[in-house]
């Protein structure tokens, strides 16, 4: 990890990254529904995780049907089909356009690729909060394009530390977790590692991460917490680190990257104790 991976971010006021936020959350239940009509179901509604391109820095679904997925970039809030991995013509933009809208895009896309439209259903395995619905109310891209902007930022600034998160946790414990994905969770909007604990933890599972932000936080934060706390929003304010810190400390890449290193190993001690 270096610092030219790493973008420096000026404070968005919380008011408005909260808009955003909501408008960019929405986008990506509109991936989890593509993935849960199409995907064979997992423990955890696993089928739902996205995964972190770094080529285009977008989120894109996991591949179903003859190599379809489909990615959303947040920083221009728009959608697009890749075939092969490959991302094809027919952009979507969310600008001005309502939920109603966004669905005929995707039932005339799968039409145009031979899929069965049939299976294409709104429904989400878990219970999104604050959600857009019908012809009521259009996104507005352009109107929060500075916010949108620096979330996408965020994101990539998370990719890159995650990934040498990755690796130095690899090293310390003497452990392979190079197939471990950085994904998202779209229920939560947190971009994150998923790390397996030991039998006899007191979790399955630790996430260590950035989330988009949430009731308590609007802006966003890097957090490490257990699986089940991720997913609650229950977060001990010892292992969160937010964006407004960054800023106001001066924080570099490799800071951050300390922060989650760390905090992965008092959780870990903690929970076999």
């Amino acid at each position: 990890m270096t610092a030219l991976a790493w973008q420096t971010i000026e404070p968005i006021p919380a008011q408005r990254m909260n808009e955003a936020r909501r408008q960019a959350h929405n986008a990506l239940h509109w991936l989890a529904r593509v993935a849960n009509s199409y995907l064979d179901d997992e423990d955890d509604h696993a089928q739902v995780q996205l995964i972190w391109n770094d080529e285009t820095s977008a989120l894109r679904t996991k591949e179903f049907g003859s190599g379809l997925s489909v990615e959303a970039r947040i920083g221009s809030l728009s959608l697009q089909f890749c075939e092969d991995g490959k991302p094809v013509p027919h952009t979507l933009s969310f600008e001005e356009h309502t939920p109603a809208h966004v669905e005929a895009w995707f039932l005339v896309e799968l039409l145009h690729r031979d899929v069965d439209r049939d299976k294409f259903s709104k429904d989400l395995p878990y219970a999104p909060k604050d959600l857009m619905l019908g012809d009521s109310e259009e996104h507005e891209a352009e109107a929060y394009a500075a916010e949108l902007k620096a979330l996408q930022g965020w994101l990539r600034n998370a990719a890159a530390v995650l990934t040498a998160v990755r690796h130095d946790l690899s090293r310390d414990a003497d452990a392979d977790y190079s197939k471990l994905p950085v994904a998202c969770c779209p229920q939560t909007f947190q971009l994150n590692l998923e790390l397996p604990l030991p039998a006899g933890s007191g979790a399955d599972t630790l996430r260590a991460g950035l989330s988009a932000g949430d009731a308590l936080r609007p802006e966003p934060f890097f957090f490490v917490a257990t699986k089940e706390q991720a997913l609650a929003g229950n977060f001990d304010a010892s292992s969160v680190l937010s964006v407004q810190r960054i800023a106001a400390d001066k924080l570099a890449a490799d800071d951050v990257i300390g922060f989650l290193r760390d905090q992965v190993g008092a959780h870990r001690k903690r929970l076999a104790s």
